[in-house]
């Protein structure tokens, strides 16, 4: 009987245990997207993506408030234009000279891409895309609900 006890008492805490550790592996999980955010968009765009960044007072046009992207397109995401207005493939007409930095060219870049990749047979555009991909989600998860 002491010993069903003991087993018991066992793989209760062996289950809190695990429990435990995979809680705490799971809040230190890396948001990519939310970390290029902080890092390329706050600035501008502010940390609620509403235009109202440090930096926006002295831009030629007020930085587009992101979380209102779904809405003026008919509650439909527009991911692609997203994408390729960060990449720096899609121009933004409306800015007249383009006040928002090519981050596509960016990533390219050899200071972006010998920081993150150590591996000469990667290829930058794959990593550009990736980070790219990533912000663009992010900003997704910022729309208005």
């Amino acid at each position: 009987m002491k010993s069903k006890k003991l087993a018991s008492v066992l793989v209760g805490a062996g289950l809190t245990c695990l429990t435990a550790a995979a809680y705490a592996a799971d809040k230190e999980k890396i948001d990519i997207g939310k970390a290029e955010y902080e890092q390329k968009c706050t600035i501008c765009h502010g940390p609620l993506g509403k235009g109202d960044g440090a930096y926006s007072e002295m831009l030629t046009k007020r930085a587009t408030d992101l979380t209102v992207l779904s809405k003026k397109n008919g509650g439909v995401f527009p991911f692609a234009r997203v994408f390729e207005t960060i990449e720096g493939t899609h121009e933004l007409k409306a800015h007249g000279t383009r006040d928002m930095p090519i981050w596509g060219k960016e990533y390219r870049s050899s200071k972006y891409y010998d920081y993150y990749l150590h591996d000469p047979e990667m290829d930058r555009s794959y990593f550009a895309r990736s980070r790219i991909l990533a912000l663009t989600e992010y900003i997704y998860r910022l729309q208005a609900k």
